[in-house]
């Protein structure tokens, strides 16, 4: 469920940047790359520091699905985009 959220919040968080043009598409796509880069990086050293050294969840698992957390971002943000764009178009 606490995925869920994460996804959501995501999404939401980035479709606000792009919808309300707060920050640049460029920085808010490289803060994001920058948050799941790290959250890799700590879930690496989270299982190298683990006592037994056994896991039964491969790393390329977890980074999946951040990768899959950071498409959900960017989505986000370039249907923001998308449609603060289609508003400010004049009609006609």
């Amino acid at each position: 469920m606490a995925g869920y959220l994460i996804a959501v919040v995501a999404f939401a968080l980035s479709f606000a940047f792009g919808i309300t043009g707060i920050a640049r598409a460029r920085v808010v796509l490289t803060v994001g790359g920058v948050l799941a880069l790290g959250w890799v990086v700590s879930l690496a050293a989270q299982r190298s520091t683990n006592a037994s050294g056994n896991s039964s969840i491969p790393l390329w698992f977890p980074a999946g699905i951040v990768l899959i957390l950071y498409v959900i971002w960017c989505g986000g943000l370039l249907l923001g985009i998308r449609l603060r764009r289609m508003r400010r178009a004049s009609p006609g």
